[in-house]
């Protein structure tokens, strides 16, 4: 069996291109080639605002037919926050509010339907670099030098802060009590997440993310509800963080970072972490490749799962490739081709 290319999960370093995209279609404002900072506004668009349901005849009291008569607003009205809608004076005083500022859309059913106001959504680069290319209407490209690892599974959008370090080893799991105050506005770094209460603190506190190694597999669903940005680098499970990926976020611990999670309409990037290097110059991201001798690699099927070590030799046979990897925490051990991934 013939190796097969393998591309990377770690780049220490190296220049990457990211889209940056609009959830719909509105104005690019930058050029293509031009220099641009984290903060740049890059494209807007006006958003259309949520529409909003109010039960108003059950919050009165009142049969649904009978709602429009008790109206303080018609179709097409502008509304503010707290505004009365409609209004019942039969039973004790009873209003309606405007939870939103917005235009009453429908009236039907015995609700009144808010259109929230549209606003303004500014996209921002997030990544500091050159404008390589732009999607007329949609957004642009950014070309930029960085530190990049992605995982194997995100939930959330994406969220950009500081690198805060929670873990001091690579299969430390993260404890509940050492995300604090100090994570608010940051984007936690940790060995493995087991214990749901870790989530439920980065909500709480209003981390703005989490980088871990393993993720319980109960735990993604609680993620998703938390509407937490996570990136997992390793697997899913009690998997500690490969050894090179967690040196390389501890080396980088209070740099900014960029962490995409799931993917949504708008970005079509895997889920990744992507932490500046300002003004270093790199090589592209490398094609993928066969393994050679050499490499380091991390184990990604059992009985070895997470560890890491160094390509040896491969034995390429009619219908397998077994690698031999001199292993970082252990003897040396022949490991399947496709349980292997490249490290760099």
């Amino acid at each position: 069996m013939k190796a097969e290319p393998i591309a990377s999960r770690l780049f220490p370093q190296v220049t990457a291109e990211l889209e940056r995209r609009l959830p719909q279609a509105g104005e690019v404002l930058v050029e293509p080639g031009a220099w641009i900072a984290a903060d740049t506004i890059v494209a807007r668009c006006r958003r259309e605002g949520a529409l909003r349901v109010v039960d108003a005849a059950a919050a009165l009291g009142i049969p649904q037919s009978r709602l429009e008569r008790h109206l303080r607003v018609f179709v097409g009205d502008s509304v503010e926050p707290d505004q009365v809608l409609a209004a019942n004076g039969l039973a004790g005083w009873r209003t309606v509010r405007s939870p939103v500022r917005g235009r009453v859309a429908q009236v039907a059913a015995g609700r009144i339907f808010v259109q929230e106001q549209a606003e303004q959504y500014d996209l921002v680069a997030q990544l500091p670099g050159q404008v390589a290319r732009v999607l007329p209407s949609w957004g642009v490209v950014v070309r930029s030098t960085v530190a990049r690892v992605l995982g194997v599974w995100g939930s959330g959008g994406e969220c950009a802060g500081t690198l805060v370090l929670r873990s001091q080893k690579p299969g430390e799991v993260l404890q509940w009590i050492s995300i604090d105050l100090a994570c608010r506005g940051k984007i936690v770094v940790g060995g493995q997440c087991l214990d749901r209460r870790v989530l439920l603190r980065a909500a709480r506190f209003r981390a703005l993310g989490l980088v871990v190694g393993g993720l319980a597999e109960h735990l993604r669903l609680r993620a998703q509800e938390l509407g937490l940005v996570v990136l997992v680098t390793d697997g899913l499970g009690a998997v500690p963080m490969a050894a090179p990926v967690f040196e390389l976020l501890r080396r980088h611990a209070g740099r900014h970072g960029l962490l995409l999670g799931g993917l949504d309409g708008a970005r079509r990037d895997p889920p990744a972490l992507y932490i500046p290097l300002d003004g270093v110059q790199s090589s592209a991201t490398p094609a993928p490749r066969p393994l050679a001798v050499g490499d380091r690699v991390r184990v990604t099927g059992q009985p070895h799962l997470g560890a890491t070590g160094l390509v040896r030799a491969l034995h390429e046979q009619e219908n397998d490739c077994q690698v031999e990897v001199a292993l970082d925490d252990g003897p040396p051990a022949m490991v399947a081709y496709r349980n292997l991934e490249r490290l760099g």
